[in-house]
């Protein structure tokens, strides 16, 4: 998926990234589960059909009305609170919780790859998944 913009403010910034694909909500669903390594809990309250995705790390479940504001049918995310799985069903968004730690190590590995590339640093990741 390609980033075509940026939603999800916080304190005038914008957290998140979306992009658009055109592939079925269960596909997106196994791919998903691929990437993190463990399937990512679903709230189906969008299409079946998924088209414009955003993407937040965390936990980021309050932002389901920024990424409906936004346009986007379905939010990756690692975590929210209970009373997000009513607001994905009314505003009509997918919600995939794909786990706190999951979500928040790919960020981290990127920029240290980053980070090391550029001023030529080693680096290693200490692995220590929560289960959260």
């Amino acid at each position: 998926m390609e980033v075509r913009g940026w939603f999800g403010e916080h304190r005038g910034s914008p957290l998140g990234t979306w992009g658009e694909l055109d592939i079925p909500r269960q596909t997106l669903v196994a791919r998903l589960g691929e990437i993190l390594g463990a399937a990512p809990r679903l709230i189906a309250g969008g299409p079946e059909r998924v088209r414009r995705v955003g993407i937040i790390t965390g936990s980021a479940g309050s932002m389901i009305t920024q990424a409906r504001d936004a346009g986007l049918d379905s939010f990756i995310t690692g975590e929210g609170k209970h009373s997000s799985y009513f607001d994905a069903e009314e505003l009509g968004v997918n919600v995939f919780y794909g786990g706190h730690y999951a979500t928040e190590t790919l960020g981290v590995k990127a920029l240290a790859e980053h980070v090391a590339e550029r001023f030529q640093l080693p680096w290693s990741f200490i692995d220590h998944p929560t289960g959260l």
